[in-house]
């Protein structure tokens, strides 16, 4: 009886030992399963946004094809109007001061009734083409309508798309952060309870009787149970310790050419201007150059800097366009510099009559790209 006892409570103890060496993994699988389903979010905002340019760009060309029915109606009224001016004169015959003399010094009968007739024509025709140019002019004028307005929706709506991206690239890295702490505190955790539940399982084997055997048992399973404790307590204080997080994961992540970046927030405010129109040496919300809209949007997170993309360049630190994160610079040469949002895509002021809005790299690749210190 008594060897069942601890060939029972030596089971127990084993299992305690197991359940001790799964504890690392089961402390991170809610925040990896946060952060599988932002990933999904990311792609599938991602092909919303490629969708969406799709359309905006048929839209574009619609409004061009529509732009040149307009030039051609246009065309064809002016002409309309000449025609009814040639016909005007061609009436007013033998220095007739009007249709009405136009009839009126008729040789006969006969002359008189043809000419009535031509006035009569004349005026029909007259009032047709009227009120075919008034036509032309409500259906060019509604064809307009509807196909700016859907360009509007689209733009908008990629717009919208883009800053959804843009939050869901900093809920990931903020999830990132999150996992990488979880990482190290069940690591360390799981490692110093597997330790105990060893040297409490160990004990049970040798006990000699079998109250030192669960007493044994107990230092297992109190071993086990400090692990699920920290991992509740990593679970409740992750939202309050992100800054400090964020610190740890930096220095305990393997060295790469940059730090991970510090502004991906910057992102969302930088959005917020799109639609801003493009003033050279602009550097406030009634108009932004390229440079000045990154001092701007940098310097309301407490990070100043210089005017110049070449300046802003040089305080970088370079990095490859796989390390690329939200927050991140990109760069043509010294002579123009955007915000990197996520997703191939940037946030930039472009150039003279464009204003601020994002692109994407496949259109317009940089050729190089800086992280903010």
């Amino acid at each position: 009886m008594r060897n069942s006892k601890l060939l029972k409570i030596t089971l127990t103890a084993a299992a305690a030992l197991t359940f001790a060496s799964f504890a690392e993994s089961s402390a991170k699988a809610d925040t990896q399963a946060d952060i599988d389903a932002i990933t999904q979010k990311i792609k599938d905002t991602e092909k919303s946004i490629k969708e969406g340019q799709e359309k905006l760009s048929k839209l574009e060309d619609l409004q061009y094809q529509k732009s040149m029915e307009i030039d051609g109606l246009k065309k064809n009224i002016k002409a309309r109007k000449a025609q009814l001016a040639r016909q005007a004169r061609a009436a007013q015959v033998n220095n007739a001061g009007s249709m009405i003399d136009f009839v009126s010094k008729s040789k006969n009968l006969s002359e008189a009734i043809s000419r009535t007739f031509t006035v009569a024509t004349l005026v029909h025709a007259n009032n047709q083409a009227v009120a075919q140019q008034k036509a032309d002019q409500e259906k060019v004028a509604a064809d307009k309508a509807v196909v700016d307005k859907a360009a509007a929706d689209q733009a908008q709506a990629n717009k919208n798309f883009n800053n959804d991206l843009a939050q869901l690239a900093v809920q990931k890295t903020q999830l990132e952060v999150k996992k990488a702490n979880e990482d190290e505190a069940a690591r360390k955790a799981a490692q110093e309870a597997e330790k105990k539940a060893r040297e409490a399982a160990e004990k049970v084997a040798d006990a000699k009787n079998e109250r030192d055997a669960q007493n044994a048992l107990k230092d297992a399973n109190n071993a086990v149970a400090s692990v699920t404790k920290s991992d509740n307590n990593n679970n409740n204080n992750n939202n309050n310790n992100n800054v400090a997080a964020q610190a740890s994961t930096q220095q305990t992540s393997n060295t790469s050419a940059a730090p991970a970046a510090k502004y991906g927030s910057v992102v969302g405010y930088a959005l917020s201007f799109q639609g801003v129109p493009y003033v050279y040496g602009g550097t406030s919300p009634s108009g932004f150059d390229c440079s000045g809209l990154v001092q701007y949007v940098f310097a309301a997170f407490g990070k100043q800097l210089p005017r110049t993309a070449g300046a802003q360049k040089a305080v970088c630190t370079p990095i490859s366009e796989s390390q690329l994160q939200p927050g991140d610079l990109v760069f043509w040469g010294t002579g123009h510099v955007g915000i990197y949002i996520g997703g191939g895509n940037f946030v930039h002021a472009p150039t003279t009559g464009d204003h601020v809005k994002v692109t994407s790299m496949n259109y317009y690749h940089p050729d190089s790209y800086g992280r903010v210190n």
